[in-house]
Parts: C-alpha cells; sequence; structure tokens
C-alpha cells in the first residue's frame, strides 16, 4: 500500500474534523494531531486553515457527496427503482446517518458569512440538484412518468426534503427513520408513475 503524503494525511483528518464538529469547532491541532502531521507541513501546503477546508471541500467532500448523493439509473431498473436503491444504499451508510449530509452542513454553517465557501458549496448543489433533475426527465423522456411532473420543481423538493431528513438530531436519526420518511418520497413520486 502507498504512503500517503502529508498533505492527503492532512486533507483526510480535515474531512472527519470538518465533518463532526463543524468547521468552527474544527481544531488546527486535532487535525495535526490525527494525520500525525508537524504544523510547519501543513503552513507549507495550506496557507491557513481556511485554506485548508476549502482544499478538503474539493478533494474529499465533493467526492463523498457523489457516492453519498449518488442519484443515476441503475442497470437493469427503472428509474424509481434507482431512486429506492439510493435511498436504501444511503440508509446503510452510518456516518452520513449519525452525522448528516456534511455539505448540507458546511452551508448552513458558512455560506452566510463566507462568499468563498458560499460560493463553492452552492455550485455542487447545484450539481447535485440537476443530476436528480436529469434522472427525473429520463423517466419522463422514458414514459415511466407522466409530463406533467415538474422534474426541476421536484428535484429541489427531493434534495431538501432529503437534507431535512439527515439534519435530524443523531438522537433521532437511524437507517430505520431514513428508510421510513423517505419512502414518503417514493410515494410522492409514484404519483406521477404511468403504469
Amino acid at each position: 500500500m502507498k504512503k500517503q503524503s502529508a498533505r492527503q494525511l492532512l486533507l483526510d483528518a480535515t474531512f472527519e474534523e470538518v465533518y463532526t464538529y463543524g468547521y468552527a469547532a474544527t481544531s488546527v491541532d486535532r487535525i495535526l494531531k490525527k494525520a500525525s502531521v508537524p504544523k510547519g507541513s501543513m503552513y507549507h501546503y495550506f496557507g491557513s486553515k481556511k485554506a485548508l477546508v476549502l482544499a478538503m471541500v474539493e478533494e474529499r467532500l465533493f467526492p463523498k457527496m457523489d457516492e453519498f448523493f449518488h442519484f443515476e439509473k441503475h442497470k437493469g431498473c427503472t428509474v424509481y427503482e434507482s431512486f429506492r436503491n439510493t435511498f436504501a444504499a444511503m440508509s446503510r451508510n452510518r456516518p452520513l446517518i449519525e452525522h448528516g449530509c456534511p455539505l448540507y452542513r458546511l452551508m448552513v454553517e458558512l455560506s452566510p458569512v463566507d462568499k468563498d465557501f458560499d460560493k463553492l458549496l452552492i455550485e455542487k448543489y447545484n450539481q447535485m440538484h440537476k443530476g436528480i433533475a436529469m434522472l427525473l426527465k429520463q423517466g419522463i423522456d422514458e414514459k415511466e412518468f407522466d409530463e406533467s411532473l415538474d422534474y426541476l420543481a421536484f428535484a429541489a423538493f427531493m434534495l431538501s426534503s432529503v437534507w431535512g431528513i439527515l439534519s435530524l438530531s443523531p438522537s433521532l436519526s437511524s437507517p430505520k427513520v431514513f428508510i421510513s420518511q423517505s419512502r414518503f418520497l417514493l410515494d410522492e413520486l409514484n404519483r406521477y408513475r404511468i403504469y
């Protein structure tokens, strides 16, 4: 196994720190300790905590979002079944259920106060929204869903609903709760299915 560089170790530790504690409560000292990297190495790669976290967002958080929110048509499945399978996979993702959506959490914390984070996080939100919308449109094009489905609005509704489910406190969140609540989204989508 290839040894990770100090930079990679810092990005991994930063992802864990920010995901667990949020940006404001993230401790550079804890990151350095977790990564087993001296402070000088951090400042060699990143000029500040903000620069480190911005790099982590692009290099660690965004790929995780693609993994967590894998809204694509699954081979041999309808679009509806693909959504159901994605929600089932999300319910099995322990960090996602326990800590919520890391993109949503950072948007709530940082978008109102930092334009650099806001721009970067909004771009990812728009990409995720577009991915869900295109999957819904594919269902319309393939005559699985009725043309009355406003795929752009429904994609926004779906994404905000999933984020709402995932924003519950850890004591209220569980895979069972996620599946139960995401079932309502599927029921709503089912209203547009053509049989």
